[in-house]
């Protein structure tokens, strides 16, 4: 995790596409979720906002609120008893995730997460 709690980031293209072939895909209404397991310790994180889903400070705006939610639910978990570790993720925005309010992101994001995870200790 960096400092502001977020999981450490993809950096070029060969570790998104390795985890586009290699990881798992997970849908929402808003966003995909492809997720691969890895040998290290800590998650790391890409995202991407294409140019179908607006000019720049649309997609700016969709990835601030996704950093925002995979933040909060990243630091609510860091005491539970079963924090997420050793996983790549790479979040794709869909067009519908600009207008969708925050908290049907949010919710729709948790889901998918206790669908991949199973359901987190005093969550």
């Amino acid at each position: 995790m960096n400092r502001n709690g977020l999981p450490e980031s993809l950096r070029n293209s060969r570790e998104f596409r390795l985890v586009y072939e290699k990881g798992r895909r997970y849908s929402s209404p808003y966003f995909n979720i492809f997720v691969l397991r890895t040998g290290s310790s800590e998650p790391r994180l890409g995202l991407t906002v294409t140019k179908k889903i607006g000019d720049a400070v649309v997609r700016n705006r969709c990835k601030r609120r996704l950093r925002e939610i995979v933040r909060h639910y990243f630091n609510e978990r860091r005491g539970a008893s079963r924090v997420v570790g050793g996983i790549d993720f790479v979040i794709n925005a869909r067009s519908s995730l600009p207008a969708a309010e925050y908290h049907l992101v949010e919710e729709s994001f948790r889901k998918l997460m206790e669908m991949i995870f199973g359901p987190v200790a005093g969550s």
